[in-house]
């Protein structure tokens, strides 16, 4: 393992830890702060972007308490982009119960302040349950 793949192996694992924080937290400068300023976030039918636009996921779907669980993988880098990929799952908090899980697709940089964002992250649901389904359908559907 060279040394520009570990780096970018642990700024881009902490990339998702603050997205994981920022979508689950409802934090809409924190989850905007993890995308490029005109980055895509992909979910469904649905594309948002740039920041103003992926802010409002945050609050969009009204209450949506949510954990999410990542485990992430840097398949390849330069170390100034990278692609990389997460299986997640997300459970309810207040019952730990499943309530869906899939996984990530993400075209990753590392900008000048050695911070790494989204540049694209697609976001590909392989199962939910109806209840998550139902309070994320203003997320996911284009209608």
């Amino acid at each position: 393992m060279n040394d520009h793949l570990v780096s970018a192996t642990i700024g881009i694992q902490t990339l998702y830890s603050r997205y994981c924080f920022g979508i689950d937290g409802k934090d809409p400068d924190l989850l905007a702060d993890c995308f490029v300023s005109d980055g895509i976030f992909a979910v469904g039918e649905r594309e948002f972007v740039g920041h103003e636009a992926i802010r409002g996921i945050a609050t969009l779907g009204g209450i949506r308490t949510r954990h999410h669980y990542l485990n992430p993988w840097v398949k390849e880098t330069d170390g100034h982009q990278a692609l990389s990929t997460a299986y997640f799952l997300v459970v309810e908090p207040q019952t730990g119960a499943n309530a869906g899980y899939g996984h990530y697709v993400d075209d990753v940089v590392c900008g000048d302040d050695g911070a790494w964002r989204f540049r694209r992250r697609d976001v590909v649901f392989l199962w939910q349950s109806e209840a998550y389904r139902s309070r994320t359908a203003t997320i996911t559907s284009s209608d």
